[in-house]
């Protein structure tokens, strides 16, 4: 569980729009990580999420990418906007289901942006950062090993 102070965790699948994508197991190792930002994936498993989550807003047009966050859009002229589901499932049957805010990161109406990144190769450590954990509740048990999701958490 304990990798250099961080609490290990065992990702075993994304969906995005109610769909599993498909990730391929990760050498390396996994943690969650409240100081990391957003989360950063292995680049083979970036890309299926990243393939998904573009196909489920095609009908928005395309932004400049801003820093890492290399897929954004311009919403100014939409007044409802569909944002593809995401959840991540762990060990144990676990999911976390992400609201709109742990998907992506509106800097304004015309930069939303989805808000993961791809480590440079596939032996980064993957983490599971801070923007996708703010709507659910991370419950941490030290003794048992062990971390959980619970829905609505801090928003």
């Amino acid at each position: 569980m304990d990798w250099l102070g961080f609490y290990g965790i065992d990702i075993t699948g994304i969906s995005v729009a109610g769909k599993r994508v498909n990730i391929p197991e990760s050498t390396a190792g996994r943690i969650i990580d409240s100081g990391t930002a957003t989360t950063r994936l292995p680049p083979a498993a970036y890309s299926a999420l990243w393939s998904a989550f573009r196909e489920g807003i095609t009908k928005y047009p395309q932004e400049r990418n801003m820093s890492i966050l290399d897929t954004c859009y311009d919403f100014r002229n939409y007044t409802i906007i569909d944002v593809p589901t995401v959840s991540f499932f762990f060990n144990g049957g676990v999911e976390a289901s992400l609201d709109a805010t742990g998907i992506v990161y509106i800097f304004d109406a015309s930069e939303v942006c989805l808000v993961f990144a791809s480590n440079k190769d596939e032996t980064d450590v993957t983490i599971f950062g801070n923007v996708q954990q703010r709507t659910v509740e991370v419950v941490y048990d030290g003794a048992g090993e062990r971390v959980g999701f619970a829905p609505k958490g801090c928003i």
